[in-house]
């Protein structure tokens, strides 16, 4: 059965999943950043999007929670107990906040802002989701500091019918990042 549950953990994968998307993008794309560099700001990223999704299902701050890891937040998460869910007999609607500040590892920000929208009524129903996360001045490695141009967009679309995954699964990933100084230029997203 397609619970609230399984379909939060679900969008938590998926998210995952897109955000790998940026390594690739910006690593094949443009020949002035190398692989690694691109795996890096990839795991800056993905960092915070986990960070803003277990805040998000834990509730408060994450300076305010010890750090467990999502998949731990998940299995524990009781979707009727979240704020922004509601559960009417056999129907969860959730519109689910997300907003996440945090530092980067050699200085500066990268913050994560947008909703987990879904509606699951026995079954079947539909998520839509869509992250905005901004680097500013996001050192991840030296040499190597990112911001948002404006900023990298995440959006996911899955259907259910029947408890069912219904495809197509739709994952967007637009915007884009800039980097420097060495090397420097910036890397259009739309994938």
């Amino acid at each position: 059965m397609v619970s609230a549950k399984r379909l939060l953990s679900l969008c938590a994968v998926l998210t995952a999943a897109a955000l790998l998307m940026l390594s690739n993008a910006c690593g094949s794309s443009n020949p002035s950043i190398s692989q690694a560099q691109a795996q890096a700001i990839s795991h800056e990223v993905i960092t915070a999007a986990e960070a803003a999704l277990t805040g998000a299902f834990a509730g408060g701050s994450a300076a305010e929670r010890a750090h467990p890891s999502l998949a731990t937040v998940v299995k524990d998460l009781q979707p009727d107990q979240l704020p922004g869910c509601t559960t009417t007999g056999t129907t969860t609607t959730c519109d689910l906040q997300v907003n996440y500040s945090g530092s980067c590892p050699d200085g500066g920000t990268i913050g994560v802002a947008g909703t987990l929208d879904f509606t699951l009524n026995s079954g079947s129903g539909s998520d839509a989701s869509t992250f905005k996360i901004t680097p500013t001045n996001c050192a991840v490695q030296s040499g190597l500091t990112i911001n948002g141009d404006p900023y990298v967009q995440l959006s996911t679309t899955v259907n259910f019918t029947n408890e069912q995954i219904k495809y197509p699964v739709t994952l967007d990933e637009t915007g884009g990042i800039s980097y420097g100084p060495n090397p420097s230029g910036s890397c259009t997203l739309n994938v």
